[in-house]
């Protein structure tokens, strides 16, 4: 593929980094960039844009809301994909309303996240 889509996976907890990873592993059309890190994160979305941000939605000083916003100001049409331990229907709520494409719980959730990349390839690509 000569122009790959720019994916960016930011999580913290070492299970969910192999788990998704593993899914991830399944894209060979994405460009992938990964950190466990607030500061690296915020960075990366402010050097360019990314088509696709998988994000937890709380990394040890911002939250994932932030993140959506950051990925969203820099490229309107970011997929943004929020994952989290807890099952919280208003906070999905206020991440979809704010942009996100879905809100995965993980670890059960995270068995979705490979037919939303899918999706989005069917449709973004």
């Amino acid at each position: 593929m000569d122009n790959p889509k720019r994916l960016l996976f930011i999580e913290d907890e070492g299970y969910v980094i192999a788990r998704v990873d593993e899914i991830l592993g399944k894209f060979p059309q994405f460009e992938i960039i990964r950190t466990d890190k607030a500061k690296d994160a915020k960075a990366l979305l402010e050097e360019g844009p990314f088509d696709i941000i998988i994000t937890d939605i709380y990394i040890e000083g911002v939250s994932g809301l932030e993140l959506l916003y950051k990925a969203r100001k820099a490229n309107k049409d970011a997929c943004v994909i929020l994952i989290t331990g807890i099952d919280n229907t208003d906070l999905a709520a206020k991440a979809l309303k704010e942009g996100a494409l879905d809100f995965v719980i993980k670890p059960p959730g995270l068995e979705r996240l490979a037919n939303i990349l899918k999706l989005i390839t069917l449709v973004k690509l």
